[in-house]
């Protein structure tokens, strides 16, 4: 009985295990296709705002920032903060970090960037796993 017990133990860890794994691998994948989509409405973004300075080209008409872009760029100011959220939120859950310095993705515990050699202030990794805790309570509400 004893084996059987370690036998069923050691299967419910693994399946936990996957199964939070594959959460993660999915929330991981939900972001990155937010992100691409954010990068995709911000690229159309652009384009307007060139279509319409072009306009004013042809037209010799003066180009009135405010007047004629500002609209597009404060959309362009509210996806760009919607990415730097999703961002964090993805290297959250994946254990990492930006370097200070040159701005690549790192591990959370290293003290000098492997690729600069920048040295990186402490991260507090208690920090980082309670709000990975309230990011799962949060999806577990959401799906209820």
């Amino acid at each position: 009985m004893d084996f059987l017990n370690k036998l069923k133990n050691a299967a419910n860890k693994t399946y936990q295990s996957a199964s939070q794994k594959t959460g993660e691998l999915a929330k991981e994948a939900k972001l990155k296709m937010k992100m691409n989509d954010n990068k995709g409405k911000i690229k159309d973004l652009y384009e307007e705002i060139g279509k319409i300075i072009y306009q004013k080209h042809i037209h010799e008409e003066e180009v009135k920032i405010k007047e004629d872009l500002d609209s597009y760029c404060s959309q362009i100011d509210e996806i760009s903060k919607e990415q730097e959220k999703l961002q964090e939120e993805l290297l959250s859950l994946k254990n990492k970090r930006i370097c200070e310095n040159c701005y690549t993705e790192i591990e959370l515990n290293v003290k000098y960037c492997p690729h600069c050699g920048f040295e990186q202030a402490e991260e507090k990794v208690e920090d980082i796993n309670e709000d990975k805790e309230e990011d799962t309570e949060k999806e577990k509400n959401e799906d209820d």
